[in-house]
């Protein structure tokens, strides 16, 4: 569970002020040493920072189709790339889209 707001801010202004070391304030408030140190790390922001994803993921499927038609030796971080979204999102929509990767069994024998 997330420490409220309130507290954060007391306890990160109680060891910027002077008035006691990281240790002191961590014993006196009740937290965890390196959660203080966290906080201190923040600088002003002392929100909790929300998880989840950074970057688009999700994608037209259209969009891929004629992406692969046009240029079908790419690799799935070029698609992605190309149309805007992740890697990740690219390969679960060409499992859905049912189209696999190309193979080139005649190149598998020559090692």
């Amino acid at each position: 569970m997330a420490y409220s707001l309130d507290l954060r801010e007391r306890v990160v202004n109680f060891v910027r002020s002077g008035e006691g070391g990281q240790s002191k304030a961590a014993s006196l408030f009740k937290v965890r040493l390196t959660t203080l140190k966290r906080w201190l790390k923040r600088g002003d922001n002392l929100k909790a920072a929300k998880p989840g994803p950074k970057d688009a993921h999700k994608l037209d499927r259209k969009q891929l189709q004629e992406a692969i038609e046009t240029k079908p030796d790419l690799y799935r971080d070029e698609y992605a790339k190309m149309i805007g979204s992740k890697r990740s999102a690219v390969a679960y929509n060409l499992k859905v889209l049912k189209i696999t990767r190309k193979k080139n069994h005649a190149l598998r024998g020559k090692k």
